[in-house]
Protein backbone atom coordinates (compact mmCIF):
# COMPACT_ATOMS: atom_id res chain seq x y z
CA UNK A 1 0.00 0.00 0.00
CA UNK A 2 2.99 2.60 0.70
CA UNK A 3 3.32 2.84 -3.15
CA UNK A 4 -0.06 4.29 -3.40
CA UNK A 5 -0.16 6.12 -0.45
CA UNK A 6 2.90 8.07 -2.25
CA UNK A 7 0.89 8.76 -5.35
CA UNK A 8 -2.06 10.05 -3.24
CA UNK A 9 0.06 12.72 -1.62
CA UNK A 10 1.94 13.53 -4.78
CA UNK A 11 -1.92 14.07 -6.31
CA UNK A 12 -2.76 15.99 -3.71
CA UNK A 13 0.06 18.57 -3.46
CA UNK A 14 -0.21 19.23 -7.21
CA UNK A 15 -3.75 19.57 -6.91
CA UNK A 16 -3.48 22.23 -3.92
CA UNK A 17 0.25 23.81 -3.67
CA UNK A 18 2.35 23.01 -6.73
CA UNK A 19 0.12 25.19 -9.62
CA UNK A 20 2.15 28.45 -10.94
CA UNK A 21 1.53 31.32 -9.42
CA UNK A 22 -0.87 33.93 -11.59
CA UNK A 23 -0.08 37.39 -12.18
CA UNK A 24 -1.79 40.36 -10.29
CA UNK A 25 -4.19 42.73 -12.44
CA UNK A 26 -4.96 45.85 -11.27
CA UNK A 27 -6.60 48.38 -12.40
CA UNK A 28 -4.54 50.78 -14.70
CA UNK A 29 -3.28 53.92 -12.53
CA UNK A 30 -1.60 56.16 -15.43
CA UNK A 31 -2.14 56.96 -18.72
CA UNK A 32 -0.05 56.59 -21.63
CA UNK A 33 -1.76 58.19 -24.20
CA UNK A 34 0.20 60.37 -26.38
CA UNK A 35 4.21 60.77 -28.16
CA UNK A 36 7.35 59.67 -26.13
CA UNK A 37 10.71 59.68 -26.80
CA UNK A 38 14.33 58.64 -25.04
CA UNK A 39 16.83 56.08 -25.81
CA UNK A 40 17.61 52.24 -25.99
CA UNK A 41 20.51 50.63 -24.79
CA UNK A 42 21.74 47.10 -25.41
CA UNK A 43 24.51 45.83 -27.41
CA UNK A 44 26.17 44.88 -30.98
CA UNK A 45 28.02 42.55 -32.87
CA UNK A 46 31.46 41.87 -31.43
CA UNK A 47 29.90 42.79 -28.05
CA UNK A 48 30.17 46.22 -28.13
CA UNK A 49 27.61 48.50 -25.94
CA UNK A 50 25.32 50.47 -28.25
CA UNK A 51 22.93 53.16 -27.19
CA UNK A 52 20.91 55.37 -29.24
CA UNK A 53 17.31 57.34 -29.92
CA UNK A 54 13.95 55.29 -29.15
CA UNK A 55 10.12 56.93 -29.50
CA UNK A 56 6.97 55.34 -29.06
CA UNK A 57 3.20 56.75 -29.86
CA UNK A 58 0.64 55.39 -27.85
CA UNK A 59 -3.38 55.38 -27.91
CA UNK A 60 -4.82 54.17 -24.49
CA UNK A 61 -8.25 52.98 -23.73
CA UNK A 62 -9.04 51.69 -19.72
CA UNK A 63 -6.62 49.35 -19.24
CA UNK A 64 -5.65 48.45 -22.99
CA UNK A 65 -4.50 50.12 -26.43
CA UNK A 66 -2.53 50.39 -29.21
CA UNK A 67 0.62 52.08 -30.61
CA UNK A 68 4.24 51.76 -32.02
CA UNK A 69 7.82 52.02 -30.71
CA UNK A 70 10.51 52.66 -33.17
CA UNK A 71 14.40 51.48 -31.85
CA UNK A 72 16.37 53.56 -33.80
CA UNK A 73 19.74 52.12 -35.42
CA UNK A 74 19.37 48.56 -34.54
CA UNK A 75 20.51 46.93 -37.77
CA UNK A 76 23.66 46.01 -35.63
CA UNK A 77 22.28 45.18 -32.57
CA UNK A 78 22.10 41.09 -32.26
CA UNK A 79 20.25 41.39 -29.37
CA UNK A 80 17.34 43.40 -30.02
CA UNK A 81 15.17 41.38 -31.84
CA UNK A 82 15.16 40.52 -35.26
CA UNK A 83 11.35 41.98 -36.06
CA UNK A 84 12.26 45.31 -34.58
CA UNK A 85 15.81 45.57 -36.70
CA UNK A 86 13.41 45.18 -39.71
CA UNK A 87 11.46 47.31 -38.76
CA UNK A 88 13.87 50.07 -38.78
CA UNK A 89 12.85 53.83 -39.03
CA UNK A 90 9.18 52.59 -40.00
CA UNK A 91 8.48 51.07 -36.14
CA UNK A 92 6.82 47.96 -34.68
CA UNK A 93 2.84 47.65 -34.16
CA UNK A 94 2.00 46.40 -30.39
CA UNK A 95 -0.53 45.96 -28.25
CA UNK A 96 -0.57 46.58 -24.51
CA UNK A 97 -2.20 45.91 -21.03
CA UNK A 98 -1.70 48.55 -18.18
CA UNK A 99 -2.47 47.16 -14.93
CA UNK A 100 -1.41 49.90 -11.70
CA UNK A 101 2.03 51.30 -12.95
CA UNK A 102 3.06 48.43 -15.05
CA UNK A 103 2.73 47.79 -19.10
CA UNK A 104 3.64 45.20 -21.36
CA UNK A 105 3.29 45.56 -24.81
CA UNK A 106 3.59 43.18 -27.16
CA UNK A 107 4.04 43.55 -30.97
CA UNK A 108 0.36 43.43 -32.62
CA UNK A 109 0.45 39.95 -34.36
CA UNK A 110 2.86 37.19 -32.28
CA UNK A 111 3.86 38.91 -29.18
CA UNK A 112 6.42 35.94 -28.59
CA UNK A 113 9.24 37.63 -31.12
CA UNK A 114 8.62 40.76 -29.06
CA UNK A 115 7.18 42.01 -25.52
CA UNK A 116 8.34 45.13 -24.03
CA UNK A 117 7.47 44.94 -19.74
CA UNK A 118 7.34 48.74 -18.74
CA UNK A 119 6.89 50.69 -15.90
CA UNK A 120 5.93 54.83 -15.24
CA UNK A 121 6.95 57.14 -13.47
CA UNK A 122 5.25 60.49 -13.83
CA UNK A 123 6.26 61.41 -17.52
CA UNK A 124 8.74 58.88 -17.72
CA UNK A 125 8.99 55.17 -18.41
CA UNK A 126 11.62 52.56 -18.19
CA UNK A 127 11.99 48.61 -18.90
CA UNK A 128 13.31 46.02 -21.04
CA UNK A 129 12.61 43.86 -23.86
CA UNK A 130 12.05 40.30 -22.46
CA UNK A 131 13.99 37.69 -22.99
CA UNK A 132 16.61 39.97 -24.99
CA UNK A 133 20.32 38.45 -24.54
CA UNK A 134 22.16 40.59 -24.07
CA UNK A 135 19.71 42.94 -22.30
CA UNK A 136 17.77 45.75 -24.13
CA UNK A 137 16.50 48.47 -21.92
CA UNK A 138 14.48 51.61 -22.93
CA UNK A 139 14.23 54.88 -21.14
CA UNK A 140 11.66 57.57 -22.44
CA UNK A 141 9.99 60.17 -21.40
CA UNK A 142 6.55 61.96 -22.69
CA UNK A 143 6.54 64.12 -24.70
CA UNK A 144 4.78 67.56 -23.48
CA UNK A 145 3.10 69.67 -26.63
CA UNK A 146 4.35 73.15 -26.28
CA UNK A 147 2.58 75.61 -24.25
CA UNK A 148 0.03 77.88 -25.94
CA UNK A 149 1.87 81.98 -27.19
CA UNK A 150 -0.34 83.74 -24.49
CA UNK A 151 -1.97 86.46 -26.07
CA UNK A 152 -0.80 90.30 -25.88
CA UNK A 153 -2.21 92.82 -23.63
CA UNK A 154 -4.93 94.65 -25.76
CA UNK A 155 -3.80 98.43 -26.17
CA UNK A 156 -6.81 100.84 -26.24
CA UNK A 157 -7.07 102.38 -29.84
CA UNK A 158 -5.62 106.35 -30.08
CA UNK A 159 -8.93 108.12 -31.41
CA UNK A 160 -9.53 108.25 -35.37
CA UNK A 161 -8.05 111.23 -36.86
CA UNK A 162 -10.32 114.10 -37.99
CA UNK A 163 -11.10 113.66 -41.95
CA UNK A 164 -9.12 115.47 -43.95
CA UNK A 165 -10.72 118.55 -45.79
CA UNK A 166 -12.74 117.12 -49.46
CA UNK A 167 -10.22 117.09 -52.65
CA UNK A 168 -11.15 118.56 -56.33
CA UNK A 169 -12.31 115.81 -58.08
CA UNK A 170 -9.86 115.19 -60.81
CA UNK A 171 -9.85 115.26 -64.84
CA UNK A 172 -11.70 112.76 -66.38
CA UNK A 173 -9.49 110.34 -68.17
CA UNK A 174 -9.62 109.45 -71.97
CA UNK A 175 -11.26 105.85 -72.16
CA UNK A 176 -8.99 103.24 -72.84
CA UNK A 177 -9.67 101.08 -75.68
CA UNK A 178 -10.96 97.42 -74.51
CA UNK A 179 -8.25 95.30 -74.54
CA UNK A 180 -8.36 91.91 -76.15
CA UNK A 181 -9.44 88.61 -74.47
CA UNK A 182 -6.01 86.55 -74.11
CA UNK A 183 -7.37 82.80 -75.03
CA UNK A 184 -7.58 80.31 -72.87
CA UNK A 185 -4.57 78.61 -71.46
CA UNK A 186 -4.45 75.02 -71.47
CA UNK A 187 -5.49 73.18 -69.45
CA UNK A 188 -2.68 71.19 -67.23
CA UNK A 189 -2.60 67.47 -67.53
CA UNK A 190 -3.01 65.29 -64.40
CA UNK A 191 -0.19 63.90 -62.77
CA UNK A 192 -0.19 60.01 -64.06
CA UNK A 193 -1.17 57.28 -61.77
CA UNK A 194 1.26 54.69 -60.84
CA UNK A 195 1.73 51.92 -63.54
CA UNK A 196 3.60 48.44 -63.56
CA UNK A 197 6.61 48.63 -65.89
CA UNK A 198 8.86 45.55 -66.81
CA UNK A 199 12.37 47.18 -66.07
CA UNK A 200 10.89 47.50 -62.30
CA UNK A 201 10.08 43.24 -61.19
CA UNK A 202 8.35 41.93 -58.60
CA UNK A 203 9.94 39.59 -55.63
CA UNK A 204 8.14 36.89 -54.32
CA UNK A 205 7.51 35.31 -50.35
CA UNK A 206 7.70 31.76 -48.87
CA UNK A 207 4.60 30.56 -46.97
CA UNK A 208 3.87 33.00 -44.00
CA UNK A 209 7.39 34.86 -44.19
CA UNK A 210 8.57 38.39 -45.24
CA UNK A 211 12.16 37.99 -45.32
CA UNK A 212 13.77 38.61 -48.67
CA UNK A 213 15.18 35.34 -49.96
CA UNK A 214 18.99 35.45 -52.02
CA UNK A 215 17.14 35.19 -55.90
CA UNK A 216 14.78 38.06 -55.02
CA UNK A 217 17.62 40.26 -53.26
CA UNK A 218 19.03 40.41 -57.07
CA UNK A 219 15.42 41.75 -58.25
CA UNK A 220 15.43 44.33 -55.32
CA UNK A 221 19.19 45.46 -56.07
CA UNK A 222 18.48 45.80 -60.26
CA UNK A 223 15.40 47.57 -59.23
CA UNK A 224 17.80 49.88 -57.46
CA UNK A 225 20.16 50.32 -60.04
CA UNK A 226 16.98 51.61 -62.38
CA UNK A 227 15.35 53.69 -59.66
CA UNK A 228 19.12 55.56 -59.47
CA UNK A 229 19.29 55.52 -63.00
CA UNK A 230 15.60 57.64 -62.98
CA UNK A 231 15.94 59.73 -60.15
CA UNK A 232 12.45 61.27 -60.90
CA UNK A 233 10.96 58.33 -60.56
CA UNK A 234 8.65 57.77 -57.59
CA UNK A 235 7.32 53.86 -56.52
CA UNK A 236 4.82 52.53 -54.69
CA UNK A 237 5.01 49.20 -53.64
CA UNK A 238 1.84 46.64 -53.23
CA UNK A 239 2.58 43.95 -50.45
CA UNK A 240 0.23 40.92 -51.44
CA UNK A 241 -0.70 37.65 -49.58
CA UNK A 242 -2.50 34.12 -50.58
CA UNK A 243 -5.87 33.65 -49.22
CA UNK A 244 -5.05 31.51 -46.61
CA UNK A 245 -5.16 33.76 -43.20
CA UNK A 246 -7.59 36.04 -41.52
CA UNK A 247 -7.87 39.35 -43.79
CA UNK A 248 -6.81 41.11 -40.35
CA UNK A 249 -3.62 38.91 -40.76
CA UNK A 250 -2.69 39.34 -44.37
CA UNK A 251 -3.06 42.85 -44.13
CA UNK A 252 -0.42 42.92 -41.59
CA UNK A 253 1.72 40.60 -43.26
CA UNK A 254 1.17 42.34 -46.72
CA UNK A 255 2.46 45.42 -44.80
CA UNK A 256 5.88 43.81 -43.08
CA UNK A 257 6.48 42.31 -46.63
CA UNK A 258 6.43 46.04 -48.63
CA UNK A 259 8.60 47.51 -45.65
CA UNK A 260 10.93 44.98 -45.64
CA UNK A 261 11.09 45.87 -49.77
CA UNK A 262 11.64 49.32 -48.79
CA UNK A 263 14.20 49.43 -46.06
CA UNK A 264 16.27 47.05 -49.07
CA UNK A 265 15.69 49.87 -51.31
CA UNK A 266 16.93 52.88 -48.99
CA UNK A 267 19.67 50.56 -47.99
CA UNK A 268 20.97 50.44 -51.79
CA UNK A 269 20.74 53.95 -51.77
CA UNK A 270 17.13 55.28 -52.80
CA UNK A 271 15.80 58.40 -50.95
CA UNK A 272 13.13 57.01 -48.31
CA UNK A 273 10.73 59.74 -49.44
CA UNK A 274 10.78 58.65 -53.09
CA UNK A 275 8.92 55.34 -51.84
CA UNK A 276 5.83 54.80 -50.31
CA UNK A 277 4.16 51.25 -49.72
CA UNK A 278 0.74 49.60 -49.45
CA UNK A 279 -0.50 46.60 -48.35
CA UNK A 280 -3.57 44.50 -50.11
CA UNK A 281 -3.64 41.49 -48.28
CA UNK A 282 -5.25 39.10 -49.99
CA UNK A 283 -7.56 40.95 -52.27
CA UNK A 284 -5.95 41.01 -55.46
CA UNK A 285 -4.66 37.78 -56.00
CA UNK A 286 -2.10 37.55 -59.20
CA UNK A 287 -3.83 33.66 -59.39
CA UNK A 288 -6.98 32.45 -58.02
CA UNK A 289 -6.35 28.50 -58.27
CA UNK A 290 -6.23 26.47 -55.17
CA UNK A 291 -2.77 25.08 -55.36
CA UNK A 292 0.67 25.59 -53.82
CA UNK A 293 1.87 27.11 -57.39
CA UNK A 294 -0.72 29.62 -57.33
CA UNK A 295 -0.38 30.82 -53.73
CA UNK A 296 3.42 31.22 -54.37
CA UNK A 297 2.18 33.50 -57.45
CA UNK A 298 0.26 35.11 -54.83
CA UNK A 299 2.95 35.65 -52.18
CA UNK A 300 4.58 39.31 -53.90
CA UNK A 301 5.45 42.51 -53.44
CA UNK A 302 4.55 44.62 -56.70
CA UNK A 303 6.81 47.80 -58.00
CA UNK A 304 4.95 50.38 -59.50
CA UNK A 305 5.83 53.75 -60.70
CA UNK A 306 5.48 57.29 -61.38
CA UNK A 307 7.03 60.37 -62.35
CA UNK A 308 7.36 63.26 -59.36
Amino acid sequence: MRPLGSLLVVVLLAATGCAAPTRTVSPPSVDISGKWHGTWSGYGVMGYPRRDEASAEFVQQGARGTGRIVLHGTLAAESVPEIVRIAGAWGTRVEFEVSGDEVVAREEIDGRVFTVDLKVQGDRMVGRVRDAEPQVTLDLSRVRPPAPAQAPTPVAAAPPPAPPAPAPPPPVPPKAPEPVAAAPAEARPAPRDFVVIPEVKPIYFAFDRYDIRPADAEVLRANAEWLKANPGALVLIEGHCDERGTNEYNLALGERRARVARNFLVSQGIAAERIAIVSLGEERPACTERTEACWAKNRRDVFLVKPR
